[in-house]
């Protein structure tokens, strides 16, 4: 059946209404009875200020947000008890389904074709919007930063809640959501791609370990805070509006408070179907490079032939696809929880191998250098390098000392991260606000910027510093 019905009480309600309900809701809480002493008087306050409220007013305060309580277009199946057990908004599910399958057609039908076009547009995009990639990362780094200082008390849900689960699979999920399967294709190899081609290694007056390090702190740059600045504004947004506005956890309801009740119409389904489409377009990223990391290893130690790659690339695909459906089908409690742990610590039994039995010493003061090369450069200087002169072709006024970075340099990895970042924000956004529930703005930047870039400085610590000394010695033989 489908239903369009609205929940009346509440989407009538502004957003300052619903926030003013949740705080004297939170007063009723906090003002309970104190001991046995004074819990009479206690209850008289409770009593009155619950006199204060209309019953429209206490039906939005304890209300939960679903989506079928709002004026959605909604598709829902009900079983003989009268439970919902499957809906979905058909515009959405449309528009998300005839954007993915007529570019896949496309690429299918004529693959050279659609790689040479979506390649130039991918060039022309960043060529022309340098600016504006670069430019919107640190004001939201600094707006997040604001936010953990000046509201960091506020919590994603009542003030009395607490946090749904612990530090270790609060972060496990975190790590396996935003970032894990990169360091494991990137761990050694960008270290390495960066002591080439950038406007520091070709300015031709650096020696090899300056190159070396920056080529390290310009890994950790992409991989650090700049990656969790687009997913935390989605998350902060998404999480106070559905556990503190109480309103359905969508990326449209980050929207209401400048859309309205257009957030409920058409307007509203375009930006999910975009969040859709977006989110696809980053996952179909991360699985491609993890069946190429897959495939390249098994070729590297003679399981399978450059005749087969193909094959295992798709078989790869699949594999991954069917265990991560499993995970999400069996609940967050249980698959996404448990899967994120298994992974995360399979992560630290490897990077812990490979610090113990390489040369410790030396890999420990590469992290350390880095820590200073990171607030030195990466924070300032690297969020604002558009490398404006670097990407200028020859005849346009390109350096002609050819001290200049590579003119792809830019378009291929700075810009080509932050918008894998941004295609990632809406899902890995709403995924760190639903486990986010009952944690505070400050506890979730602490978890989402500042342990993810210590993590991220020692892994790349490890396997870059790793990958740099093996290079040396073999450049040597």
């Amino acid at each position: 059946m489908v239903t369009n019905t609205a929940h009346t009480t509440v989407s009538s309600m502004t957003a300052e209404d619903l926030e003013a309900n949740a705080a004297a809701k939170n007063d009723v809480k906090a003002e309970g009875p104190a001991n046995d002493s004074s819990s009479e008087s206690a209850d008289d306050v409770v009593k009155e200020k619950k006199e204060k409220v209309t019953s429209d007013e206490a039906a939005a305060m304890e209300w939960e947000g679903n989506h079928e309580d709002f004026p959605m277009r909604t598709f829902q199946l009900v079983n003989a008890e009268g439970e919902i057990y499957f809906y979905l908004n058909p515009v959405v599910s449309a528009f998300g389904i005839l954007c993915l399958w007529g570019l896949s057609i496309w690429c299918m039908s004529d693959p050279e074709s659609a790689k040479d076009a979506l390649i130039q547009g991918r060039k022309n995009l960043s060529a022309m919007f340098t600016w504006f990639y670069v430019g919107t990362n640190p004001a939201f780094m600094f707006f997040i930063l604001f936010l953990a200082y000046r509201f960091g008390h506020i919590r994603l849900g009542p003030q009395d809640a607490t946090p749904e689960f612990t530090d270790y699979e609060y972060f496990a999920m975190l790590f396996s959501a935003g970032i894990g399967v990169g360091l494991f294709f990137y761990g050694v190899s960008e270290p390495l791609w960066h002591q080439s081609s950038h406007w520091f290694a070709e300015a031709g007056y650096h020696v090899q370990d300056e190159v070396d390090m920056f080529a390290l702190n310009l890994t950790v740059f992409h991989w650090g805070i700049t990656g969790w600045s687009q997913y935390l504004v989605v998350a902060i947004c998404a999480g106070l509006a559905s556990f503190r506005f109480k309103l359905p956890m969508t990326l449209r309801s980050c929207f209401y408070p400048l859309l309205g009740e257009y957030t409920w119409g058409w307007m509203g389904d375009i930006l999910d179907g975009f969040s859709m489409v977006a989110t696809v377009s980053g996952v179909c990223t991360s699985l491609g490079l993890g069946a190429y990391q897959l495939a390249a290893g098994l070729e590297r130690v003679g399981v399978i032939d450059d005749a087969s790659e193909t094959r295992v690339h798709v078989i790869s695909i699949w594999i991954i696809t069917l265990i991560a459906t499993a995970s999400v089908v069996s609940g967050l409690d249980v698959g996404i929880k448990l899967l994120s742990e298994f992974g995360f610590g399979l992560g630290i039994v490897l990077l812990w191998i490979c610090l113990v039995l390489d040369k410790t010493n030396y890999l420990l003061n590469l992290m350390v250098q880095e820590v200073g090369y990171y607030f030195q450069y990466s924070l300032l200087q690297l969020n604002f390098h558009t490398d404006a002169f670097g990407q200028l072709n020859d005849g346009e006024g390109r350096a002609v000392d050819d001290g200049a970075a590579a003119a792809w340099w830019m378009d291929a990895w700075t810009i080509f991260y932050i918008g894998w970042w941004v295609s990632w924000a809406a899902f890995v956004g709403l995924f760190i606000a639903r486990i986010s529930k009952g944690r505070t703005i400050a506890s979730i930047c602490f978890f989402s910027y500042l342990i993810p870039l210590a993590y991220t400085i020692v892994w790349f610590g490890t396997f870059g510093g790793i990958g740099f000394c093996q290079t040396r010695q073999a450049l040597v033989m």
